[in-house]
């Protein structure tokens, strides 16, 4: 069953540079349509500057979008009430980058955990209590954390408290934006899998974003690639990972380091140029300038998103044509772990 559901979701950001100057758009988010199966994890995965954590934030309005629409629950989270938004917030939660930055430094664990507690339930302070310590216990730490300052917590510890405060409501949806990219790495896997482990106990639906695609192998059910603004591919895991449609795709694939001195030289999907700007996106593709595959077709006209096969949706001209398993061939042993 289907928890959320977007479509055809855009987010402009108005742009002007000087007085006289005509405005501009940034298009950070520009006809993104997706839905997510309840207790299931989507990896949302793309380069700095694809749209990924504008998505994030406009899915739980915490910016609103421009147009489009947001169904949660069966319910159109744009056209939403004060109240009915109210109730909304308590069955969503988010986890930001950095935890230190997301956290009041002048609020210890148990204000910051009560507060929404506060905002949201008739709770006495006995049992908020109580259940700030349970939940704690289940992110890994414990009631002696209660009145400790931000600061005087590890990063580890404070994205667990950023965790624990996204789950204390028991939300139906947790927006998880690169959670352990500032991490060091020996904390990355606790902290993934404390996630894994959460949302089997309480039937979480995560959107995960991420740069690193093996993260997001590891925690997501299904993948949907962005490049400046849009969606190019959305499948399962498996299927992005063993068959990947869409040049972008398969460039990001092929970039993934192998710790095996034999696959060093193999063949990748080159890359060329920089991403460009997304005031001023090309026409046709928005990839097109990149594309080593890239036809006349791609410059004149926006491939539409398309189903190629059963739950396998490109955005490319050529996705009918192109394989990408020469590339990735040597690295199925790999993958599949």
């Amino acid at each position: 069953m289907e928890l959320l559901v977007v479509e055809d979701l855009r987010k402009y950001f108005e742009f002007k540079k000087g007085l006289f100057a005509r405005k501009q758009y940034v298009r950070a988010v520009d006809g993104v349509s997706f839905s997510v199966e309840r207790g299931t994890t989507l990896g949302v995965v793309g380069e700095s500057g694809s749209g990924k954590t504008t998505l994030g934030l406009t899915i739980l309005r915490l910016i609103e979008p421009t147009s489009g629409r947001i169904l949660f629950n069966g319910s159109d989270v744009t056209r939403l009430s004060k109240e009915e938004l109210k109730h909304f917030r308590r069955s969503t939660g988010i986890v930001f980058q950095d935890p230190y930055s997301s956290l009041n430094p002048r609020m210890r664990v148990k204000e910051i955990l009560e507060r929404p507690l506060k905002i949201h339930s008739d709770e006495g302070e006995e049992s908020r209590v109580e259940r700030i310590i349970k939940t704690l216990e289940e992110v890994g730490l414990s009631a002696e954390h209660l009145m400790r300052y931000p600061h005087e917590l590890s990063g580890g510890q404070q994205q667990r408290v950023a965790i624990a405060r996204a789950i204390i409501l028991k939300p139906l949806l947790v927006v998880l934006d690169e959670p352990t990219s500032s991490l060091d790495v020996s904390v990355q896997a606790q902290i993934l899998n404390l996630l894994l482990d959460l949302q089997s106990r309480h039937e979480l639906t995560y959107v995960f974003i991420t740069h690193d695609l093996l993260t997001a192998k590891h925690v997501s059910d299904f993948i949907m690639v962005m490049y400046l603004g849009k969606v190019v591919e959305y499948s399962t895991v498996r299927e992005v990972f063993s068959n990947p449609r869409h040049p972008y795709t398969a460039s990001l694939l092929s970039s993934i380091p192998i710790p095996d001195p034999k696959l060093r030289g193999r063949k990748r999907v080159s890359v060329v140029g920089e991403p460009p700007s997304p005031l001023n996106p090309p026409k046709g593709c928005r990839y097109h300038p990149r594309c080593p595959y890239a036809i006349d077709t791609c410059e004149l006209r926006e491939p539409e998103l398309l189903e190629h096969d059963k739950k396998h949706f490109v955005a490319c001209h050529r996705a009918g044509e192109l394989s990408f398993r020469e590339f990735l061939a040597d690295m199925d042993s790999f993958l599949s772990e």
